[in-house]
């Protein structure tokens, strides 16, 4: 067996630990652009806090809270623009998925000229990621996505109807901050569509092709205890341990994707964004059951161990992959969460065009192989 492994240069993980977020940008820059979504940070007081302490330690900080929803190029560009303007030397991103991909894209791209289309996978102009990127703080708001530890930053563009990644081992954020008290603001459905993403991508990164037993001692361990948090967190938003549990999982989740890979459920979520703008951790959440059925019936066995983590201990390998499947998908109703795609605007004249667009990374990391033919062969059976 070999693999490589990579992650945040360093992992600050507890309660409270947004109060040392200042000291521990000593030496990172002394401009900082700080990325935050439009209203979010400022209403819970986190960016007046951060922005006092930094400058109480002698920094200059640049605001750009032009994110709204899924990073565009439009949106990465302009947080470029706005740190080469000001002639920041290190980037904050303090929010959600959203804000931290394109804080992250703009650390790389500040440093290395163009525009951030120019660097995406597939559909950019094949620039490479030369100079280092600018340092890069991730404080992640909601528990969901991960990218605080992972290497690409993902942007969508619904005009040229793509999902993709800027991706490079040194975009990966110099210091992730991860403090669930950060987490106790998020509405319902927040809770819900992001917990869910952070699920999926422990069981895909599982399963995936490049899974590894470094990745899966991770995954395996989250994955009930994520399935259990956040049915409580969605319950009760107080919940201060089911908060916790969930930015671990999440945090653990970015880990394990980042270094093992993801699935079907991914790549057709991805397809979904670029198609239809549908957000991505309900897509994924809506998929995930869906497609490991769909793997478990293709002779995919390794589901089994999540089944036996998650209760079903004593049962043959087929019942307990088909355990997991039930219990994520019960999971999924319990989250309010559409079931087929029709419910998510999936008209059968879109199939050709959705099945293309899942065609991506992760798709190729499923560990049943999938071509455009059969995606819409699927894409079919669960509209």
């Amino acid at each position: 067996m070999s693999f490589e492994f990579y992650t945040a240069g360093k992992i600050v993980f507890g309660r409270g630990e947004i109060n040392r977020l200042p000291k521990l940008c000593e030496g990172l820059g002394t401009h900082f652009l700080v990325v935050t979504g439009a209203s979010s940070a400022q209403k819970s007081g986190v960016l007046s806090r951060l922005t006092d302490g930094l400058e109480a330690v002698g920094k200059q900080v640049t605001h750009f809270d032009g994110v709204s929803s899924e990073p565009t190029p439009k949106v990465v560009d302009a947080a470029v623009r706005a740190g080469r303007g000001a002639g920041v030397d290190a980037v904050i991103g303090i929010g959600g998925g959203s804000v931290m991909d394109t804080a992250k894209a703009a650390a790389g791209v500040i440093a290395n000229g163009g525009g951030v289309r120019d660097y995406l996978e597939g559909v950019g102009t094949g620039a490479k990621i030369d100079k280092d990127p600018l340092p890069f703080i991730a404080v992640p708001t909601t528990s969901g996505t991960g990218t605080e530890v992972t290497k690409n930053a993902v942007i969508m563009s619904r005009e040229m109807k793509f999902k993709k990644s800027m991706r490079d081992e040194r975009l990966i954020a110099n210091i992730a901050l991860v403090d669930p008290e950060l987490t106790i603001g998020m509405p319902q459905d927040v809770t819900a569509a992001s917990g869910i993403d952070a699920i999926c991508q422990l069981v895909e990164s599982y399963t995936a092709k490049g899974a590894n037993a470094f990745c899966d001692a991770m995954s395996i361990y989250h994955i009930p205890r994520a399935v259990d948090a956040l049915k409580r967190a969605y319950d009760d938003g107080s919940d201060m341990d089911a908060r916790e549990t969930m930015a671990m999982a999440s945090m653990v989740s970015g880990m394990c994707l980042a270094n093992a890979g993801l699935g079907a459920a991914h790549g057709i979520g991805a397809g979904l964004g670029a198609v239809l703008g549908v957000r991505h951790g309900i897509a994924c959440g809506m998929l995930l059951p869906h497609v490991m059925r769909y793997n478990i019936n293709h002779g995919v066995g390794k589901y089994a161990q999540i089944g036996k983590a998650m209760g079903c201990s004593d049962a043959d390998d087929k019942t307990a992959s088909m355990y997991a499947a039930y219990e994520i998908g019960a999971l999924c109703k319990h989250l309010k969460m559409p079931g087929r795609l029709g419910e998510l605007g999936v008209t059968v004249d879109m199939i050709d065009e959705l099945a293309a667009a899942s065609m991506g990374s992760s798709m190729s990391k499923n560990p049943v192989d999938i071509n455009n033919e059969q995606c819409a062969e699927f894409i079919t059976k669960i509209l």
